[in-house]
């Protein structure tokens, strides 16, 4: 058991030394840092949503159902982001040689491992359900201090499921990556499909749940939890007052965890070892290459690292892939969508400054360049040596993350534009407004990304999910969408929402100069440089 704790702590302190900046003290405190900036993240998206649901869900008499939808929407969550990270940290580790060497036994290891893994889908299981537990308490649910004791032993063998899922999600990526002959195409096929079922799951819920709040879906709201939500069921239900059945949920959640560790402890090194081969790659072959000028060199690179990276495809990309839908959904439904906003207890709000601010938001989860300088790693030094200044350099990755925004902020205005029957000058603003956006969070990131560097990076989950800079830049975007909807809110009463969201626009367009000034002056030096 000791040798367990002391494993677990060193899988822990990797975990947050990924976070470093620099040595020393530094290393530990980015890695509080982030942690605290992701819980914080989760923290409001969960209260926003807990709260805002967990009122209609009252006055429906369903309140239960909110027990069940933040906890699978929590264990979603938890896999779609640690998926990759089991990848890396389970079954691609370089210290896997060296602790098996060590007079340990390989159940031990893996499970020193999956608490690395238990540990950041904790942050995402204890922060997105506590806040749905609070909404229960303030809307009548009852329970008192029972319920929150209940509450936190369940969200804590809550964490196990999302945990031996992006195991059997990252052996299966490695496995599949190591026998075919393109790992990068494998990876972004098998992440894509896991993004379609999480979103399936997601809206078939959100109807769902929106079906039982207008009283069009009779009986047991708990009914859509059969079969595959019989562990959300026990939850709800053992958290809710049922002592037996939150222990049967604990034993349920913990027998996965452990029998899949003992059945990969049996075979670990065999199982690295058949990972870490590749399947037959194709024979190479002559050709002519095309010229192209320098800017157009740089932005198929930029485009190849991007869509042959798909950890840093995904992580920055759910934001575009939602703009897009989200305009498509608006433009289908039609003035449907003022409907379904008036059942989510939206009327009467502004819906220009409703707007802006999914779109604000949505674009600051598009954090591209915020890990563009740490995937270089060290080849680093290769850009720095071709013949390209290091401005055009840096202009070219702020530009290709504006190539990516363009097409679909147009795409996401338009539709809600048509949807909620905004005018030709509100849509038009609210399209300047999306534009100018995007033109200040891309010189923001890559800023951050320079004072911030990651390049010494064991993979690339790593820079993309973990790398101060990245969290950084996703968290300074979401404080910019704050503060934009902040400011054309309370200049709405004085000015009026078009007026206010053009005077929000100019000041974006301000900012933008100002970062492309300083990328242009102290970027270029601060690139110079790294090393």
């Amino acid at each position: 058991m000791r040798k367990f704790f002391i494993l677990s702590k060193v899988q822990l302190r990797a975990l947050l030394t990924s976070f470093r900046v620099g040595g020393g003290r530094k290393r530990a405190f980015s890695g509080w840092t982030a942690l605290l900036l992701m819980a914080g993240l989760c923290l409001y998206i969960s209260g926003i949503y807990s709260f805002s649901l967990g009122g209609q869900l009252a006055a429906a008499g369903c309140l239960e159902l909110l027990l069940l939808l933040m906890p699978t929407l929590a264990v979603m969550a938890g896999l779609m982001f640690t998926a990759f990270a089991a990848q890396g940290v389970v079954f691609g580790g370089k210290d896997a040689d060296l602790l098996l060497s060590m007079p340990v036994g390989a159940f031990t290891v893996l499970l020193a491992k999956l608490m690395a893994l238990y540990a950041e889908n904790l942050v995402f299981c204890g922060f997105l359900v506590l806040p749905a537990g609070a909404a229960w308490l303030w809307f009548g649910g009852g329970g008192g201090v029972m319920f929150l004791a209940r509450l936190a032993v369940g969200t804590l063998f809550l964490t196990l499921l999302p945990t031996v899922l992006s195991l059997a999600a990252g052996f299966l990526l490695s496995w599949l990556g190591g026998r075919a002959g393109n790992r990068k195409v494998i990876n972004l096929l098998l992440y894509a499909l896991l993004l379609v079922v999480v979103f399936f799951v997601i809206i078939q819920m959100n109807v769902g749940t929106g079906a039982i709040i207008s009283g069009t879906m009779g009986g047991d709201p708990s009914g859509a939890w059969t079969g595959w939500g019989v562990p959300f069921l026990l939850f709800q239900r053992g958290v809710c007052g049922d002592w037996e059945t939150l222990v049967m949920f604990c034993l349920l959640a913990s027998v996965p965890v452990l029998a899949a560790a003992w059945l990969f402890a049996r075979y670990y090194q065999a199982v690295l070892t058949g990972l870490h081969s590749h399947g037959k790659r194709p024979a190479y072959r002559l050709g002519r290459l095309r010229a192209a000028g320098r800017r157009k060199a740089l932005l198929k690179k930029e485009a190849a690292r991007y869509f042959g990276t798909p950890i840093y495809l995904f992580n920055t990309g759910i934001g575009l892939i939602l703009m897009v839908l989200a305009g498509g959904a608006a433009a289908i439904m039609g003035r449907n969508l003022l409907d379904q906003a008036a059942l989510a207890g939206l009327e009467g709000f502004p819906l220009l400054t409703l707007s802006a601010a999914a779109v604000g938001f949505l674009l600051a989860t598009v954090a591209v360049t915020g890990s563009s300088i740490s995937l270089e790693g060290r080849y680093l030094w290769i850009l720095k040596e071709s013949p390209v200044p290091a401005r055009e350099a840096l202009d070219a990755k702020a530009g290709f993350q504006l190539l990516l925004c363009g097409p679909c902020v147009l795409v996401c205005v338009g539709g809600l534009t048509f949807g909620l029957g905004l005018a030709v000058a509100e849509g038009a603003v609210l399209a300047a407004f999306g534009l100018a956006f995007a033109l200040f969070t891309a010189p923001f990131g890559l800023a951050v990304n320079l004072l911030f560097p990651k390049l010494d990076a064991v993979n690339d989950m790593v820079v993309v999910k973990q790398s101060l800079a990245a969290v950084l830049s996703t968290f300074g975007g979401i404080g910019a969408a704050l503060a934009c909807t902040a400011l054309v809110w309370g200049l709405s009463g004085l000015l009026g929402e078009l007026a206010a969201l053009g005077i929000c626009t100019v000041l974006l367009l301000v900012g933008s100069f100002a970062a492309y000034r300083w990328l242009h002056t102290r970027g270029v030096e601060r690139f110079g440089a790294l090393l």
